[in-house]
């Protein structure tokens, strides 16, 4: 109990110095006028309808390569200088130990997914502001975009798929969306530290950033090159044991699971006996 509680402290002291950075600030104000920008067609359907949705449009997001692209990005830039040491963390792993620094770390890059999906999903719902209501049904925006063209001519950049509307309510799709995404950031937090440590910083973001915008193009590759793109694995629409990949939503979170577990272990392992720990 000792252990977890320094290093939550020292994840702490780590959000604190995230707090004065630019990045913190920079990417989710990015994000949020070119997602308020994108979302013109929908709330322009909206007033034209005279309609109020369900805020629930997180899932959605994911149905577009681009979209799911740009918004996984994003979360890069957090774990670009991971393990995050610096000339000041010698005094915190001089005090802690390497073992407590390092569990710190791990659970630093935890917050941030969870903060980072907490933004998304909380942009979702601004984004759409004030035309929305709150209810356990889909209604009648959300099932027309699913089943009709009004989507397409309106604009809208992304699709609203059947599947989801069939096989989830809004707040389970939306729960689910964002545990998958939630598991993603941490994979990518962790494989990125792992990289950092054998490949060098740019080389690593090099190799995430490729994997992360090779979303957009998935569909036309062979169907075991998804299982090298996990940002594709957020699309609900795209998750079903008849699919080509055959990933579904349990597979995905077993994936996910065991990638991090492994990843972080490596990740520590290295860290612990690395001059950049010592």
């Amino acid at each position: 109990m000792k252990t977890l509680l320094q290093g939550m402290r020292i994840c702490q002291y780590q959000l604190r110095v995230l707090s004065r950075n630019y990045k913190i600030y920079t990417v989710p104000v990015c994000m949020l006028i070119y997602m308020r920008n994108t979302m013109i067609p929908l709330r322009q359907l909206l007033t034209s309808v005279n309609e109020n949705a369900v805020p629930c449009l997180l899932p959605f997001l994911f149905n577009d390569g681009l979209l799911t692209a740009l918004m996984f990005a994003g979360v890069l830039l957090f774990y670009t200088d991971a393990p995050f040491y610096d000339s000041h963390q010698l005094f915190v792993v001089m005090r802690s130990g390497v073992s407590r620094w390092c569990l710190g770390q791990a659970l630093y890059v935890i917050a941030v997914s969870v903060g980072y999906m907490c933004f998304l999903t909380a942009m979702s719902v601004v984004v759409l502001l004030p035309q929305i209501t709150f209810s356990g049904e889909w209604g009648r925006v959300w099932t027309t975009l699913a089943y009709s063209d009004a989507g397409y001519e309106s604009g809208l950049v992304f699709g609203v798929s059947a599947n989801i509307l069939k096989h989830y309510s809004p707040w389970t799709a939306v729960c689910t969306a964002f545990f998958l995404g939630f598991l993603l950031c941490c994979f990518y937090g962790f494989c990125m530290w792992c990289l950092n440590l054998y490949l060098g910083k740019i080389v690593s973001l090099v190799i995430v950033l490729a994997s992360v915008c090779l979303v957009t193009r998935v569909q036309f590759f062979p169907s075991w090159v998804v299982y090298l793109v996990p940002d594709a694995w957020v699309d609900l629409a795209y998750l079903s044991e008849y699919a080509p990949h055959g990933i579904t939503v349990s597979r995905a979170v077993f994936l996910l699971v065991t990638g991090i577990l492994c990843l972080a272990a490596l990740a520590l392992w290295k860290t612990s006996r690395s001059d950049i720990a010592k």
